[in-house]
């Protein structure tokens, strides 16, 4: 059991002097990272890029790390009811009946927009027409397909 304890005891030193020295190192150079380019020597300028790669590359470790492990799938569990896939269900069937009523609106004032444009003989009452009755149609279409993207 001692020789366990010593073990870890030696681990956590080692980890600490590390720790200490990494910021040792890290302060010497936070002159070098502030100063221009120009006032630094060749050595330095290569040691500062070098730093700057270093930081990159971690920052670079570290955000790909972090995704992998949001990538986690967790599954429910299926013992529940169904009842607010149900409700939520009856909500948007509802929407979409009310969405294509509109749409079947909007293409209905599209066609007296382009009949009025055909009185007044008016090119811009007529393209405004038929622009709307499009809209309308199309707007009922997507509405329709919404069966498509059901399960």
């Amino acid at each position: 059991m001692r020789r366990i304890l010593n073990f870890f005891k030696a681990k956590a030193a080692k980890a600490k002097s590390a720790v200490i020295g990494f910021f040792r190192n890290t302060g010497k150079n936070i002159r070098e990272d502030f100063t221009p380019a120009k006032a630094l020597t060749d050595a330095q300028r290569d040691a500062k890029r070098i730093r700057a790669v270093r930081r990159i590359t971690a920052g670079l470790t570290l955000a790909s790390m972090m995704m992998s492990v949001m990538g986690v799938t967790a599954f429910a569990e299926g013992t529940g009811g169904s009842e607010g896939v149900d409700t939520f269900n009856t909500v948007v069937e509802f929407i979409v009946d009310w969405v294509a009523r509109i749409g079947l609106v909007i293409g209905f004032i599209g066609a007296v927009q382009f009949a009025m444009g055909f009185k007044d003989d008016s090119a811009d009452g007529k393209t405004r027409g038929l622009m709307c009755l499009a809209s309308g149609f199309i707007v009922f279409a997507v509405a329709k397909a919404y069966d498509m993207f059901t399960a």
